[in-house]
C-alpha cells in the first residue's frame, strides 16, 4: 500500500509523540527523523520549557563591582597575582582581628612584610565598596542604626530626620519617610533604644523628644523656667540641648546635656519633670559653662560630662550630685568644645575628641593626666564624634577640611599607640560623623555636604547596603511619567458648547425684574442703628450720645417755656382734660435775681 504524499505543513509538525526512535531503525528513518528534529528546533526556542515564573539572572556581582571604591581598586592592582588568588579564597566571617599595622594610603611602597601587613588590616575593614545616601542639603550631624541594623536615621542641619529601610529601599537609594520634629532646630544627636522601638532626639532646643521607629512623636519633655537662678529649682531645661544618650541597661533612662550648664537625668515615662539634676560649677564669670557631652559609662556606675572651659568629670550615677567624683578641669584648651566622650567596655579607659583637633586616651583608675595623645586632628563641627571597632582594637574619627582645599578624611588609628594605621579619602567637605555597626559590620560617615556614604565589604559584612545595591530600581509604568504638555478639556472647546442666544439684554431685563435674584445688598448701617443692627460698637454709641448731650448748658426756664407755645397750639397730652380746670399761670415779671440786682443799685 502506498503512503500519501506529504503536503507542504506536515513538515512543521511531529511525526510521533513520546520517545526517540531506537537506533535499530534504518538508515532511511534515522535520516528523516535528524530531518524533523531539526525542523522542529526554531518552534521550540519560541516555546516555554517550563511553567511559572523564570529565575532572574544572577546580578550580585556586577552591583557590587559597580558600588567598589576606585581607591580599593588601585589597591587590587598592586597586589601580585598569588596573593589575589589566597585572599579570594579566605573564608567569609563576620568578626574583625587587626593582625597587623597599615599606612597611610598616600605613602610610599615599603617592604614585602609591610605590604602584607597592610592586606591583612585592609581585608579585616569593610571599606571596599561604598554607597551615597544623598537628600540632605545641608551636613548630617546625627546617624544612628537600629540593634539590627535593618533602620538606618539621619539628621542634619537642614532640620530633617530621615528614614532608610535597607531591606525596603531599592538601588535608588531613597528615603521612605522625612519628618521635621523640632521645627527650625538643627538636629545635635539620635540614638535608639536598647530595644529598637524608638528614638531619641537631641536638638537645638530646651527639649529632648522620643519617637517611635516610624517616625510619630511619643514624648516632649518640658523645658524650664528661665528666670530661677537655681538650676536645681527648674523642672527642665532653659536653653540649648548639646548632647545625650540612654541609659546601657535600662530602657525608660536617659540623660541630656545643655547650655545652662547642667546635666539631667529623665524617666521616659514621665514629662513634667526630671528625676534628677547634675550642675556643673565652672570657675569661669557666671559659675556657669555649657556642657557639650555627656554619656553612661557601659556598666552604668558613672556619668561622664564634658564642658566648653576644658573641664572633664565623673558623676557617680546613683548619687549623691553634690559635686563630682573625678574631675580634671584642663583636660582640653578652655573655649573649645569637647564634642565626643567614648568608654571602653572594660570601663577603665575614656577617650574623649577634643575641640583644639585632638584626642586623647585616658585612665579612670588614674584620672589626672592623658595616656596617649593624638594631635592635628581638624574639626570645625560641635557634633564630631570617635568610635571603637566591634573588637576595640582600632579608633576611628573623620578630620574637617575647609572647602575647596582638600577631602575630608576617615582616620583608623591604633589603640594600643594612636598610630595612624590608614586614612580614606571620603568627600571634599568634612566628615562630621562615624558610626561602625558591630552586628552588620558596615561603616557609615555623616559628611558636610548633606552626604551619608555607607562602607561595606561583601566578603565580611551582612545585609545591610547589600540588600538594597542588589535591588534594581523599579520601572515606571506610562501612566507614572510626567510630561510638560497643555492640558486638553475637550467639552470646554467650542464645538461642545451649547448654543447660546448671541444677545443677553433681555434675559439680564428679566432677572433685574425678580426680587430675589437681583436682591439689592444692605448698605452700610450709620447712626445708632436701625433694624437690630449696629453700625458700631455700644460703647462708642453711648459716648456719641454723652457727647452731644447739650442740657446742661441749657437754663431750664428757657427750655420750658419754648413748649409753652407748641402745648397750647396743639394740646396733643394733657390740654385737653384740664382745659376747664386748669387756672391761668400767673407769671412774675421779674425773677427772684433781677431784685437782687435791683436792690444793689439803690443807694
Amino acid at each position: 500500500m502506498s503512503l500519501p504524499k506529504k503536503d507542504e505543513l506536515s513538515k512543521y509538525f511531529p511525526s510521533s509523540f513520546g520517545k526517540k526512535p531506537n537506533s535499530s531503525l534504518s538508515n532511511e528513518k534515522l535520516d528523516d527523523s535528524a530531518s524533523e528534529e531539526e525542523i522542529e528546533d526554531p518552534l521550540r526556542s519560541m516555546l516555554p520549557t517550563a511553567f511559572g515564573v523564570k529565575k532572574k539572572t544572577n546580578i550580585t556581582s556586577d552591583a557590587f563591582s559597580k558600588t567598589r571604591r576606585k581607591e580599593q581598586e588601585e589597591i587590587n592592582k598592586s597586589i601580585s597575582p598569588q596573593k589575589q588568588i589566597s585572599k579570594s579564597k579566605r573564608p567569609k566571617t563576620e568578626g574583625i582581628e587587626v593582625s597587623g599595622v597599615e599606612r597611610e594610603d598616600t605613602e610610599s611602597e615599603e617592604g614585602d612584610d609591610d605590604e602584607g601587613e597592610e592586606e591583612s588590616v585592609s581585608d579585616t575593614l569593610p571599606i571596599s565598596h561604598e554607597i551615597k545616601l544623598n537628600d540632605h542639603y545641608r551636613t548630617v550631624s546625627a546617624i544612628a542604626l537600629d540593634p539590627s541594623g535593618a533602620r538606618l536615621i539621619t539628621g542634619g542641619y537642614d532640620y530633617d530626620v530621615k528614614f532608610w529601610d535597607f531591606a525596603g529601599m531599592d538601588s535608588s537609594l531613597r528615603p521612605f519617610r522625612t519628618i521635621r520634629p523640632c521645627g527650625d532646630h538643627q538636629i545635635h544627636h539620635l540614638e535608639y533604644s536598647l530595644s529598637g522601638d524608638q528614638f531619641l532626639i537631641i536638638s537645638g532646643s530646651a527639649q529632648a523628644k522620643i519617637y517611635d521607629r516610624d517616625g510619630f512623636e511619643m514624648e516632649e519633655y518640658i523645658k524650664g523656667d528661665p528666670y530661677i537662678r537655681d538650676m536645681r529649682r527648674t523642672n527642665g531645661h532653659i536653653a540649648a540641648l548639646t548632647s545625650g544618650g540612654w541609659h546601657p541597661n535600662d530602657k525608660q533612662t536617659f540623660i541630656t546635656a545643655s547650655h545652662d550648664s547642667t546635666i539631667r537625668i529623665w524617666d521616659a515615662e514621665y514629662k513634667r519633670k526630671q528625676k534628677d539634676v547634675l550642675v556643673h560649677k565652672s570657675k569661669e564669670r557666671g559659675g556657669r559653662s555649657v556642657v557639650t557631652a555627656t554619656c553612661y559609662s557601659p556598666d552604668a556606675k558613672y556619668i561622664a560630662g564634658a564642658a566648653q572651659d576644658g573641664g572633664l568629670f565623673l558623676w557617680a550615677a546613683k548619687g549623691p550630685y553634690v559635686r563630682p567624683s573625678h574631675l580634671i578641669e584642663k583636660a582640653h584648651q578652655p573655649n573649645s568644645e569637647t564634642s565626643s566622650i567614648l568608654w571602653s567596655r572594660d570601663n577603665s579607659t575614656l577617650i574623649t575628641r577634643g575641640g583644639d583637633d585632638c584626642i586623647k586616651v585616658w585612665d579612670v583608675r588614674n584620672f589626672k593626666n592623658p595616656v596617649l595623645q593624638a594631635n592635628q586632628l581638624a574639626t570645625y563641627n560641635a557634633e564630631t564624634n570617635v568610635i571603637f571597632s566591634p573588637d576595640e582594637r582600632m579608633i576611628i574619627t573623620g578630620t574637617a577640611v575647609k572647602k575647596g582645599e582638600g577631602y575630608g578624611k576617615l582616620v583608623i588609628m591604633d589603640r594600643e599607640s594612636l598610630e595612624i594605621l590608614r586614612t580614606t579619602n571620603i568627600t571634599q567637605s568634612s566628615v562630621v560623623r562615624v558610626l561602625w555597626h558591630s552586628r552588620i559590620n558596615q561603616i557609615i560617615t555623616g559628611n558636610a555636604d548633606g552626604s551619608a556614604h555607607v562602607f561595606y565589604d561583601p566578603n565580611i559584612s551582612v545585609r545591610g547596603a547589600k540588600l538594597c545595591v542588589v535591588k534594581e530600581s523599579k520601572k515606571r509604568a506610562v501612566d507614572d511619567y510626567e510630561i510638560n504638555r497643555p492640558i486638553i478639556a475637550p467639552h470646554s472647546l467650542a464645538i461642545f458648547r451649547d448654543d447660546r442666544p448671541k444677545s443677553t439684554k433681555r434675559k439680564r431685563e428679566k432677572l433685574r425684574k425678580d426680587p430675589v435674584a437681583s436682591h439689592r445688598p444692605d448698605l452700610p448701617v450709620s447712626g445708632p442703628g436701625k433694624g437690630g443692627k449696629i453700625g458700631s460698637s455700644l460703647t462708642q454709641h453711648i459716648m456719641k450720645e454723652l457727647i452731644k448731650d447739650t442740657t446742661r448748658d441749657e437754663d431750664p426756664r428757657e427750655a420750658l417755656l419754648k413748649y409753652a407755645a407748641i402745648s397750647e397750639d396743639d394740646p396733643q397730652w394733657i390740654g385737653n382734660a384740664y382745659k376747664k380746670t386748669q387756672p391761668k399761670p400767673v407769671l412774675a415779671e421779674t425773677t427772684g435775681e433781677e431784685e437782687e440786682e435791683e436792690v444793689v443799685r439803690r443807694p
